[in-house]
């Protein structure tokens, strides 16, 4: 013979005054065994969940401010090499070096210089340097004589040549008798590229530097 379960009340006479204990008792073991469920099975996975979502959102803000630095960097770095080229450029292209660039360019300022009646003789020409940047300065002064607006068309064509060059000082010198015309003396400077200044910068600065290294070994002797 089979066994059936019996439970203590029938599903079919079930009062509630009667069997109302029986029924808060397996209710609130369902609750207890939901609470449990939540407490020690959902709610960890839910922890676990809001923590790797927050881990996510802190690492996408570390990508962001990580992405942020690389692009400064990267545009820091392209900004730097632009300017080395820019300078490369200057120095081999617009500068060149005298031997390259010195016979033009005396050639352009002769024909500005005659077109405006500047006499050859009366232009003084001097060389200095800028041994730490490689630059060799070429100055060329002179004086011009004629009226303001000659004088204005004179400046205005030299700054029109494609030839480097900077007009250092303008000073007015006073002009013949009678006041009609001006002197001015112009003084206008233009740059070569002269790397051996800079080499013999660096050996000159190895030199003192193995002096003084000589020096400091004698003294500790």
């Amino acid at each position: 013979m089979s066994r059936r379960m019996r439970l203590p009340f029938s599903l079919g006479r079930f009062d509630a005054r009667r069997h109302g204990g029986v029924l808060a008792l397996v209710l609130g073991l369902v609750i207890v065994i939901n609470a449990g469920v939540w407490y020690f099975v959902i709610r960890p996975v839910d922890l676990a969940i809001t923590r790797l979502e927050q881990d996510e959102l802190t690492a996408d803000q570390a990508r962001a401010r990580s992405r942020k630095r690389l692009d400064a960097l990267l545009n820091a770095h392209q900004s730097v090499l632009d300017r080395q080229k820019r300078v490369r450029l200057f120095y081999e292209q617009m500068l060149s070096t005298r031997a390259e660039r010195s016979v033009p360019f005396q050639r352009a300022l002769g024909e500005v210089a005659k077109e405006f009646g500047v006499r050859p003789q009366q232009v003084q020409i001097g060389f200095s340097g800028l041994p730490q940047e490689g630059i060799e300065i070429m100055t060329m002064t002179f004086p011009i004589d004629g009226g303001y607006e000659n004088l204005r068309r004179f400046l205005a064509r030299l700054e029109s040549l494609e030839q480097f060059l900077i007009v250092r000082e303008v000073a007015l010198q006073g002009g013949p008798a009678g006041g009609r015309t001006l002197r001015l003396s112009v003084s206008l400077e233009t740059y070569f590229n002269d790397p051996s200044l800079r080499e013999e910068q660096a050996r000159q600065r190895e030199w003192k530097r193995r002096v003084r290294g000589k020096r400091t070994r004698r003294g500790g002797r």
